[in-house]
């Protein structure tokens, strides 16, 4: 079989290439970098963050390559009606995927229109290939209706032929110029090479086989809607009406760390995000106490730990980028 189709009689006409490339050093600018997505980045470890994203739109098709240096929780909700594949470039510790630990990283088809949490460990970098359902399914001369993802994630096991088209995707991304007319023609035919592998080889990874993920999400949900007087580990296991010992069971379960850490990572990303509020008028202070830092001192020497930069640093950013925008 052909790796691609016949093109002697197609017409090697040239179209316009949209190209972008952009270098994020805060895990919450990265996660507004893919198009239609809804995200929410929390950096997961230690040090400056430093992440990147390429891409290449074409119409209906886009290509891109995410990069983190660091680890990152992604909560993540890709567009509705596309067909959407991802492959991990590179080996890396083992990501996590709706609790699933995938010691591989990550190959095939992830489901839109709902949300999912990812774990990227440092050093991943993946591809995502996104395509409308519409033309996928025509290419394929299916139903637009079985182009949806039976699971949270039809993971495809490791094979040549699956990373040689991954790596056929990589080199569009750098390919100077315009591109051949032929090129979409050639992206749905392997995106759908692809979708049909999933359909006779796919493991589906549903949303998490275990109640701990389900724990976690509402520990989550009640976080992020602030809806804790004082953030806790205790005060989140009364609040759920869990023992504190099944709450920590669900985190180590989910992202791999118990919920003390996961706590103190997510109170230092909200803190973060405060001080990096273009004009905020809060003090670093008032930002500590916000997020349950009674300790100025101690807050900024673990913020200056997980970020590489002190508080008031990050704060002294945001007011001078916001009086230069004026």
């Amino acid at each position: 079989m052909n790796a691609f189709p016949d093109s002697r009689s197609i017409p090697m006409q040239t179209i316009p290439a949209q190209r972008s490339a952009q270098v994020y050093l805060d895990a919450s600018e990265q996660e507004s970098g893919l198009f239609g997505w809804h995200q929410r980045y929390a950096q997961a470890e230690r040090g400056p963050y430093r992440g990147s994203i390429e891409r290449l739109e074409l119409d209906g098709l886009m290509i891109s390559r995410e990069r983190v240096e660091l680890a990152v929780e992604q909560s993540i909700a890709p567009p509705e009606g596309r067909v959407i594949f991802c492959q991990a470039l590179v080996p890396t510790e083992a990501w996590r995927f709706n609790a699933h630990v995938c010691t591989a990283g990550l190959t095939g088809f992830i489901r839109g229109g709902e949300e999912h949490l990812a774990l990227l460990p440092a050093g991943a970098e993946v591809l995502i290939v996104e395509a409308d359902a519409g033309l996928v399914a025509r290419d394929l001369d299916e139903s637009p209706a079985r182009m949806l993802v039976e699971g949270a994630f039809m993971a495809l096991p490791e094979a040549a032929e699956i990373r040689a088209l991954a790596e056929w995707f990589v080199l569009l991304l750098g390919a100077p110029g315009m591109l051949t007319a032929l090129v979409p023609d050639l992206m749905l035919y392997n995106l759908g090479r692809l979708w049909g592998r999933a359909r006779h080889e796919v493991e589906v990874l549903g949303a998490g086989t275990r109640g701990d993920y389900r724990i976690f999400r509402r520990a989550e949900d009640l976080m992020m809607a602030g809806g804790l007087e004082a953030p806790s580990v205790s005060a989140l296991a009364t609040e759920l009406g869990l023992p504190v010992s099944a709450l920590r069971r669900a985190f180590l379960h989910t992202v791999g760390i118990g919920p003390v850490e996961w706590l103190r990572q997510q109170r230092l990303d909200g803190a973060r995000r405060d001080l990096r509020q273009p004009g905020t008028m809060l003090s670093v202070t008032d930002v500590a106490m916000k997020w349950g830092f009674v300790h100025l001192g101690r807050f900024s020497a673990v913020y200056a730990a997980q970020f590489g930069e002190t508080p008031s640093t990050t704060l002294r950013r945001a007011r001078e980028g916001f009086a230069g925008e004026a």
